[in-house]
């Protein structure tokens, strides 16, 4: 071996023990407790060998090598002494004893170079955020972890946690390669942070999940990044979010304008350049019907109609019930069946107030009744045995867990006593759990997923559905998106989910769809259609539209005439008031026609209404080959 391989792996030898002191296991204690044990057996045994060959066997001996071994753990040796004796000499043996004072001195400065090992490997992650995608966690839990460490597995990223005060795993985090900045630039934040991330304008992407327990915090936070990433210079297009509040038309304010980008930043507001705010309890309806898709309770026939209704129950009528009912609306529309949906909650007209307020499409243009029993009452199994034969989903979500878990099982071993093999699931703020078959242990399934909290896989598919909606427009893909307003981007984003129950109602895998199409069928693409419709107004239903009186449409009208005349052009949707939440669209499959005729003769504009949803069915292919591709990337 000549110097240079000397120095090379001497090199090598001492940075992989530096690093690996930066990456200290939880179980610290017990492995330097081993190490100890193999210290003091390897030096008692050398030392004694050496000291007993050179001083006899006497007291002197003993004393040597006790002496001989506590030096270990200061950095000094003896090793000159006992080399004298021939044994000892051997290269094996002095390889042995060097290697007992190498881990000596290992575990005795170990709180020392753990320091400067942790640093280093901060210096590198550092080095790398200015090469790569960054991903920022606002809060460093474990469940934020966890998540980090799925969504690692996903993208090409480097990740930065902020510590909220929770005291986030540094080892855990470390060992993942990511960082952990708990200083006021990155707890503020300030502009400082940005540029130490390595953002420049128009440089790389940067994706913000503000998940911390403190919902307020996360607005907080997402507000005054907003603000460093602006004064930065950072473009709206390199940026992402997602945050849970107690409020998601936050979302709204904290994504960019269309204004702003049609502008090139002269007017409107800046903000993210994509936003998916979530509420904790749409977060865990979100999991469910992701999970859990109603479409697979459902029978199809041969063209996409269902051969049976959809029918539910959901048991506790509190914040988390009352998400999963307007998830479970907007995603158990299907052709020829009828939703419906029983609501057993003994206190719900003390609960829900604000959600027949918000909300009152859900309950008067959908079948949904509501039982005010006690979800283990004499009456409540009655009515389970009435059903039995049709049932296809149950949601226990009583905002206990103890109680979920006992409502739970209890209706699941009904139902299979009967032979109703319908889904018993309980849904909370931790996430669902269901009992597996057949032991029937308790499963959880975490919200914390990047499928739950990722939109970009789900926004390259709603692009191409916004793209369609726009193609008079005479903008790329990517224009009509940017151009697009917080609510529109969630109702493309809505479609886009739903597209597994096309799929079911249709018999067919996302692989033929993809390589094939659509089957050369009329009926059953337009039968998709008519799902694609209810669908389209129980999302609206769920987001507190209404339908849109006559006088509304008329008035809008006149209103629009009067906008050509002194200015030359209008942009008002006659059929369309965000404002106040109404849409003229909100009418059976059948009278769209006659709509977009009305539309017409009054604005001399036919809005192809029918064909709209037909589009959206069309647009499937492209959207799964768009899936594919991300999941390549």
């Amino acid at each position: 071996m000549n110097l240079f391989l000397v120095y090379l792996l001497a090199a090598l030898l001492f940075l992989v023990l530096l690093i690996s002191l930066g990456f200290q296991p939880k179980n610290l204690q017990k492995l330097f407790g081993i190490i100890f044990i193999v210290i003091g057996i390897g030096g008692i045994g050398f030392y004694g060998y050496g000291y007993f060959h050179l001083y006899g066997g006497n007291i002197v001996s003993v004393m040597r090598t006790l002496f001989a071994v506590f030096c270990m753990f200061l950095g000094r040796n003896e090793i000159g002494a006992i080399s004298q004796v021939e044994a000892l000499s051997a290269p094996w043996a002095q390889v042995c004893i060097y290697t007992i004072h190498l881990l000596a001195l290992y575990s005795t400065a170990s709180t020392v170079v753990a320091g400067i090992g942790t640093r280093l490997i901060r210096r590198l992650n550092l080095l790398l955020l200015y090469h790569k995608e960054i991903s920022v966690i606002y809060g460093a839990g474990d469940a934020q972890i966890n998540f980090a460490e799925k969504l690692q597995a996903e993208q090409n990223a480097i990740i930065v946690f902020i510590d909220t005060g929770s005291g986030g795993d540094s080892t855990r985090i470390m060992h993942m390669g990511s960082l952990l900045m708990s200083d006021d630039a990155a707890r503020e934040p300030l502009p400082s942070f940005i540029r130490r991330i390595g953002m420049s304008p128009g440089s790389k992407r940067l994706h913000v999940y503000c998940l911390d327990e403190n919902s307020v915090g996360n607005l907080r936070y997402a507000e005054k990044l907003r603000s460093c990433l602006r004064k930065e210079g950072i473009l709206p297009s390199q940026t992402d979010l997602t945050i849970l509040t107690d409020d998601a038309s936050a979302g709204s304010s904290l994504q960019v304008s269309p204004r702003y980008e049609q502008s090139g930043g002269k007017e409107g507001v800046y903000g993210f350049g994509s936003v998916m705010a979530l509420e904790r309890p749409e977060l865990s309806a979100r999991l469910l019907i992701r999970a859990y898709p109603p479409c697979r309770t459902m029978r199809f026939g041969s063209k996409g109609v269902a051969d049976e209704d959809f029918e539910a129950i959901i048991v506790g009528f509190g914040r988390t019930g009352q998400a999963v009912l307007r998830w479970l609306a907007m995603n158990g529309q299907f052709c020829g069946s009828t939703f419906h949906v029983l609501v057993i909650d003994d206190q719900y007209t003390q609960k829900a107030g604000s959600f027949f307020t918000r909300y009152p499409g859900i309950t008067k243009y959908l079948h949904i009744d509501f039982r005010q029993d006690n979800a283990r009452s004499v009456q409540v199994y009655n009515y389970l045995h009435t059903c039995v034969g049709r049932l296809n989903y149950v949601v226990v979500c009583t905002s206990n867990d103890e109680e979920n878990a006992r409502v739970a099982r209890d209706y699941k071993n009904f139902l299979r006593s009967r032979g109703n093999q319908a889904m018993v699931l309980q849904c909370s703020e931790k996430g669902v759990t269901y009992f597996s078959e057949p032991d029937g242990l308790p499963v959880v399934i975490d919200p914390f997923r990047p499928e739950v909290l990722c939109a970009g896989k789900l926004d390259r598919m709603a692009m191409i559905l916004n793209h369609q909606y726009c193609l008079s427009m005479g903008r790329t893909l990517e224009e009509d998106w940017a151009n697009c307003d917080y609510f529109s981007r969630m109702s493309c984003r809505a479609s886009a989910d739903y597209l597994e129950a096309y799929l079911c109602a249709a018999g067919l895998s996302r692989d033929e769809v993809r390589t094939a199409g659509w089957p050369d069928d009329p009926e059953l693409l337009e039968n998709l259609a008519r799902m694609e419709h209810d669908r389209w107004c129980a999302f609206h239903y769920a987001m507190g539209y209404m339908p849109m009186p006559e006088e509304v449409f008329e008035a809008r009208a006149k209103q629009r005439a009067a906008e050509i005349e002194a200015t030359g052009s209008s942009s008002l949707r006659i059929a369309k008031d965000t404002e106040h939440r109404l849409h003229a669209c909100l009418i059976p499959w059948e009278e769209l026609g006659a709509l977009s005729d009305r539309e017409a003769q009054l604005t001399g504009h036919r809005p192809a209404y029918l064909q709209m949803d037909r589009d959206n069915v069309l647009m499937v292919p492209e959207m799964l080959r768009a899936e594919a591709e991300g999941e390549s990337l």
